[in-house]
């Protein structure tokens, strides 16, 4: 195992986690380092907090994550010619390094073209990229190095094979799920909906709460793009009961699911939907697109295939007050609990 010496090489913030994403990493890190490993990391944004007070993307921030990518692709190198330590890493067209683990976990709303008018300028490189991955000339040479490609979704496992070639086994992402104490059956009318971003469908929205009552309470949390910000205010103006709280901590977004009745989640092709989750095992109801991994675990029911149907599945559920379903949905939430996906992962890794 050499010497139980890990590198883990990524694009995720494992000190203070933010996204699905990056939490699953921080998980990783910390069931090698509670299996006895000595885990070296090298994490782009934690090494950017370093150079850049910022929180805007600039010329000069631009510049040092460039940078930033090519020591990591250099360290990888390394590490993977020398074999000092087993490399675990998050590589892609867009963050190409060598290693001998990659866990997939493609970007919400890959291969959605009516997206696309609305993306900043760096998001539609970055999408051209991961799309088409001829455009990124370290990736063909980086990916042959891989020995085991873990996805999280059954929907990853095909789209990776399809726009890079790639075979993979299927490793759902863990959720932080507290233990259960009490679902209470009386909650407050309410939708909460969470990143509100052009990549995670916010554009969207109006769709959907125009064929709602206009007393309908919309909360909205997550940081906010551009495009983002601009729906919820003009729906503000035009009269529908919406709030926007920004960024929420952890805690805080646990207990507005545990308040509220719905979460309305609109992100196409989500490859699996750590919100959904955490909503189900809060006793919100989620109410999801027909699309992505997220009908690989949640019922048929609470799928929308449009628009119109979204709003209708909402109204009916909040008309009917079903506490079966609600523990329903506690139960499947349950089989994405951190244990679960720390043992498999120990298992690859040894």
């Amino acid at each position: 195992m050499r010497d139980r010496k890990v590198t883990i090489i990524s694009v995720n913030n494992t000190i203070e986690p933010k996204t699905g994403g990056e939490y699953v990493y921080s998980v990783i890190k910390n069931a090698l380092i509670k299996a006895g490993y000595l885990v070296h990391e090298i994490s782009v944004p934690i090494i950017l907090m370093r150079f850049v007070k910022s929180k805007e993307r600039n010329f000069y921030e631009s510049i040092m994550r460039v940078m930033i990518h090519m020591e990591c692709l250099l360290k990888s190198l390394w590490e993977r010619c020398n074999n000092h330590a087993l490399v675990i890493t998050s590589s892609s067209p867009l963050f190409p390094v060598m290693g001998h683990l990659v866990y997939h976990q493609p970007k919400t709303g890959m291969q959605i073209k009516k997206l696309k008018p609305y993306m900043s300028f760096y998001e539609k490189i970055g999408f051209s990229i991961l799309e088409k991955e001829w455009l990124s000339p370290f990736w063909h040479f980086s990916k042959k190095t891989h020995i085991i490609h873990l996805s999280n979704s059954f929907f990853t496992k095909r789209l990776i094979k399809e726009i890079y070639g790639l075979d993979s086994e299927v490793l759902y992402p863990p959720v932080p799920i507290e233990p259960l104490q009490h679902i209470p059956k009386r909650r407050d009318l309410g939708v909460i909906v969470g990143k509100p971003k052009v990549l995670s469908g916010i554009i969207f929205l109006p769709k959907i709460v125009t064929k709602l009552p206009k007393e309908t309470p919309f909360i909205v949390i997550g940081e906010a793009d551009f495009v983002g910000l601009r729906v919820i205010r003009r729906l503000g103006r035009l009269g529908f009961n919406i709030k926007y709280l920004g960024y929420v901590s952890e805690s805080i977004k646990l207990k507005l699911f545990k308040r509220f009745s719905h979460y309305l989640h609109l992100g196409l092709n989500e490859t699996f939907g750590v919100m959904v989750i955490e909503a189900m095992a809060n006793g919100c109801i989620p109410i999801a697109p027909k699309s992505g991994g997220i009908p690989e675990y949640l019922p048929r029911e609470l799928l929308y295939s449009s628009y119109k149907e979204a709003a209708e599945k909402m109204a009916s559920t909040m008309r009917v007050k079903d506490y079966e379903l609600v523990l329903r949905l506690r139960k499947i939430a349950e089989n994405f609990k951190e244990e679960k996906f720390e043992s498999k992962i120990i298992s690859y890794v040894h």
